[in-house]
């Protein structure tokens, strides 16, 4: 694969923690420190200094296919209604409509329980009978099709999904897609690009908390 910055940051997080499956919430546990903030280092260090700079040098596309993920920047044509948006999501794309898409956007949710989903969601990304050590060479491409809002909302593992199942509508997406593999799904979702309008980041994910225990 083309060496994206979000790849070797994901490639980094392997070989700095020597992970033998790629598992931010595992570091959560151990005595490494903050991985976000480690990302957040890293990231300065490569000079990763805007989520614009991300998108400018990830591999970008026009192209949306259900089970990948991807990073836009986006401008809402309805910002008055609206209590908060983000302007760069990170998201799981779900749906695609003629003129909208679903998707998961994960930064509408604390770093652990983006963590948390992501684990959930892994063994739907891996190839049958696949070792952890081999990641790399037997991922698949997108999750798989089966994954979608009904499949989620049956899981109470997975119900971190509500607060980040979101309607976007293409005519309000500014630019191409950058298209983000699946190997470099735990450095992405943690890297700190998110950027709410109308609402500081600490409200967002309280109200994601709230909705994520909802049981409807």
């Amino acid at each position: 694969m083309p060496a994206y910055i979000f790849q070797q940051l994901a490639e980094m997080t392997a070989d700095e923690f020597g992970m033998q499956f790629k598992s931010m919430k595992d570091l959560y546990t151990k005595e490494q420190g903050d991985p976000v903030e480690w990302l957040r280092k890293q990231a300065e260090e490569m000079r990763l200094e805007s989520p614009q700079k991300l998108l400018v040098d990830s591999e970008r596309t026009k192209r949306l296919l259900p089970g990948r993920m991807y990073m836009m920047q986006y401008k809402p044509k309805d910002i008055s209604k609206l209590d908060y948006y983000d302007r760069f999501p990170v998201f799981m794309c779900m749906n695609v409509h003629k003129e909208w898409f679903t998707g998961l956007n994960f930064h509408y949710l604390p770093p652990e329980l983006r963590a948390e989903l992501l684990n959930e969601l892994y063994p739907f990304v891996m190839a049958p009978e696949v070792r952890a050590d081999d990641l790399a060479r037997s991922i698949r491409v997108k999750l798989s099709p089966r994954v979608d809002y009904e499949f989620m909302k049956k899981r109470r593992s997975m119900m971190s999904f509500k607060p980040m199942w979101k309607r976007y509508r293409k005519d309000s997406v500014l630019g191409q897609f950058a298209y983000m593999p699946p190997i470099a799904w735990d450095a992405i979702t943690m890297l700190p690009v998110q950027q709410f309008r109308k609402s500081s980041i600490n409200r967002v994910w309280r109200e994601s908390q709230i909705m994520r225990r909802k049981r409807n």
